[in-house]
């Protein structure tokens, strides 16, 4: 109906949204900040945005130069529901970075239930990849309180803690566009 009244308007929408669906609204937008993955000096942005399913979608922004000699920043990955985003405080996921660099995902439910977690993923750029480098989860019933349990792994080394104790896994780097809970290492699941 609409393509035989506004022909040239349907046309243009449809050309126009899947640009426009790659990025986020600004209403969307939780946390963003500037960073510099490729430590080249550049400053790259990585933004947080709501996706209406209790989840947060990641947009890594990579600066480009143009022939034209200009840098703009291009979309370089999205990876959709990266982090849980409920509707209250203390459900809320946000970014922050690392004295090394690195984009640091916080996510969290520290307020409804009596399962309660937070989780902190490292992303690194390497050989022109986002992966997950890092792992900090911590998990903890609030009506048992020997449920539960905390760990730290860095996946670059392999190396890291399990409820105080060092552990030396055999989990690699995890391509961030293959993430999913279900990834999360043994060395993590309480």
């Amino acid at each position: 109906m609409i393509l035989r009244l506004f022909p040239r308007a349907a046309l243009f929408a449809a050309l126009t949204l899947p640009a426009h669906a790659q990025t986020p609204g600004y209403e969307k937008v939780l946390s963003a900040v500037t960073l510099d993955f490729g430590s080249s000096g550049r400053q790259d942005r990585a933004v947080l945005a709501l996706n209406g399913d209790a989840a947060a979608d990641l947009y890594l922004y990579l600066l480009k130069d143009d022939p034209k000699g200009d840098s703009a920043l291009a979309l370089a990955e999205t990876k959709k529901n990266i982090a849980f985003s409920g509707g209250m405080w203390g459900q809320l996921p946000s970014l922050e970075t690392n004295g090394r660099g690195s984009l640091l995902i916080k996510s969290a439910n520290d307020s409804i239930g009596r399962d309660r977690w937070s989780q902190t993923l490292t992303i690194v750029y390497r050989n022109k990849q986002f992966l997950i480098g890092g792992i900090a989860y911590e998990a903890r019933d609030t009506l048992d309180p020997k449920a539960g349990g905390s760990c730290d792994l860095n996946l670059l080394t392999g190396k890291g803690v399990r409820n105080g104790k060092p552990v030396d896994g055999k989990s690699a780097p995890i391509r961030l566009a293959d993430w999913s809970d279900d990834k999360l290492p043994k060395e993590c699941r309480f």
